[in-house]
């Protein structure tokens, strides 16, 4: 058996991404892992139920033999197998981030080389999560530079809304392809900026207001109004920035008791930020693209000064992988090197 890894969640921003990384890098690697103080930076420590359905989707996708993989449990203890591909059907079982759970056996698929169908039910549209747009229109072209061959549709929208959240389905497909180094460098000029206001069982003029707000905010964006049929109350204002061959999307969620116009200005304020750091990677972005450009075995990308879950995220690869991760300043940004 190889070598294990021991983790403290406490590390860093101490939250649920030092889970997913060291989960798929398990697998990876073959490394059993020990985990203690989950999500220890967090209001509610320890594992959420989509934090389980993580470590289900992880222990299937590789026969991991787990302990500890209950709600509120703070230790963990997994030994992986070997990776396999097939047909993986997890169900959340509440509104919980369907992204995060494909975030965790993404990038062991691909490595793995071997075909993967992953149908994953729950939220696909929640404010603590990157939403299904985000991995769809962002994350996912960058692997497919890399060489995946890859994609992700989504089947059913699912919103955390005042029924209490009603579940959504999104299904993955991993078809082969080899990682191989990108750098991600030049912002490019901005070719097209697009806001989709996007609402479920909630009156047409909520989108209509935001988008009046980002129509002042950025007179040149396109945008369009999508009615979609889930089954709780939902909505999220969704802006993308194209600039040359990247893309960034911001989102703004809908809370019950905020006005249309602030969940607005605060999407537009983040989308402004984005555009006035002049970097052709996001912050979310960032925190992604380390692992595979890690078992890439290099690359090179520009972004704003990381954040900390980003920092943390790259001591997490770095107790698994013996491979440099450097971080430059660039001006105002920084240059993130791998290998």
């Amino acid at each position: 058996m190889r070598e294990g890894v021991d983790i403290d969640g406490a590390r860093g921003e101490g939250g649920g991404q030092i889970l997913r990384t060291s989960l798929a890098l398990s697998a990876i690697t073959g490394r059993p892992i020990t985990m203690r103080n989950i999500r220890a930076g967090r209001a509610k420590p320890g594992l959420r139920r989509q934090h389980v359905a993580c470590v289900d989707a992880l222990a299937k996708l590789c026969g991991a033999t787990v302990h500890g993989a209950k709600v509120d449990s703070k230790y963990l203890e997994i030994t992986p197998g070997e990776i396999a591909g097939g047909d993986l059907a997890i169900d959340i079982g509440t509104s919980g981030s369907t992204t995060l759970v494909v975030q965790t056996i993404l990038v062991p698929a691909i490595v793995s080389g071997k075909p993967l169908r992953a149908t994953i039910r729950g939220g696909t549209h929640n404010p603590m999560a990157p939403p299904f747009d985000f991995l769809d229109r962002v994350f996912l072209p960058h692997l497919r530079a890399m060489g995946a061959d890859i994609s992700l549709s989504l089947d059913e929208h699912g919103f955390v809304g005042d029924r209490g959240g009603a579940l959504g389905q999104l299904t993955l497909e991993v078809r082969g392809g080899a990682l191989k180094p990108i750098e991600v460098v030049d912002a490019g000029e901005v070719t097209n900026i697009h806001a989709a206001a996007i609402v479920s069982r909630l009156p047409t003029h909520v989108a209509d207001r935001e988008l009046a707000v980002v129509k002042q905010r950025f007179p040149q964006a396109s945008r369009e109004v999508r009615e979609v049929s889930a089954g709780s109350t939902g909505n999220v204002l969704a802006i993308e920035i194209v600039r040359g061959t990247n893309r960034e999307l911001v989102t703004g969620f809908g809370e019950k008791g905020v006005r249309a116009e602030l969940v607005a200005e605060r999407a537009c304020d983040e989308a402004a930020a984005f555009l006035a750091a002049d970097v052709p990677v996001g912050e979310h972005l960032a925190d992604q693209l380390v692992l595979p450009l890690a078992l890439a075995g290099g690359g090179r990308f520009r972004c704003a000064p990381l954040s900390l879950h980003a920092t943390t995220n790259i001591e997490t690869v770095g107790l698994f992988l013996d491979i440099p991760i450097r971080v430059a300043p660039d001006g105002a940004s920084v240059i993130v090197s791998v290998g």
